[in-house]
């Protein structure tokens, strides 16, 4: 016999998370083990104190050596640069801090908490900040959105270390063109957020998110 099974139950689905509007397909969320075990691969792979090589674009090689002058690393003729995990480890916290200072020196934007490690959070009194992550999604940066305050924030990796001049250009222009030009971009999620954030019947929002994992799935 067969049993019509409702998968709209089975969604977690949170509409009062700082961390923004969150929807899973599954009961237990986005926690697979394998992202973990990964993870744990690679710091083994890498080591403490490897000689593992990190291949960077020739067009990255003056960035990174102009950002990070100060650090000593070899360079060879291919663009490779020595790295262990205590050394990128150093480099991120570095590009970190310096995302941070490039977001300070923003008039239109202020920093959320004391982003003491990798994620740093920010969000504006001024402008829409989630127009500016539609704009910033537009030049191909993939920012999250929060809510309570509304804010976005970056999670910082190592693929961040030669491109951070190049996001803190792409933010600086962002912001300047929602203020110059308020309004949402087409395709882009900030009137979703918007709204989200305004209707007082957080069970009606909590089924448009089940609903809209449901249609994207």
């Amino acid at each position: 016999m067969f049993i019509e099974f409702d998968s709209f139950f089975l969604h977690a689905s949170v509409t009062e998370w700082s961390g923004g509007l969150y929807v899973s397909p599954t009961i237990a969320g986005s926690r697979p083990g394998g992202l973990i075990a990964g993870a744990w691969a690679a710091m083994m792979s890498i080591g403490l104190k490897g000689n593992k090589m990190i291949l960077v674009k020739d067009t990255e090689i003056s960035n990174l050596k102009r950002i990070f002058a100060a650090h000593l690393w070899t360079w060879d003729v291919c663009g490779c640069c020595s790295s262990s995990y205590l050394d990128n480890t150093r480099l991120i916290m570095e590009v970190s801090r310096q995302i941070q200072n490039g977001v300070e020196e923003i008039p239109e934007l202020f920093i959320i908490g004391r982003p003491d490690m990798t994620i740093v959070a920010f969000g504006s009194n001024i402008i829409d900040i989630f127009e500016v992550n539609d704009l910033m999604s537009s030049k191909g940066w993939h920012l999250n959105a929060l809510q309570k305050p509304n804010s976005i924030h970056i999670c910082v990796t190592l693929q961040h270390v030669p491109v951070v001049i190049d996001f803190i250009r792409d933010l600086r222009e962002s912001v300047n063109t929602v203020k110059e030009n308020p309004g949402p971009i087409s395709g882009g999620l900030a009137p979703i957020y918007g709204a989200a954030g305004k209707m007082p019947d957080r069970g009606t929002v909590q089924d448009l998110l089940v609903h809209y994992m449901d249609s994207s799935c």
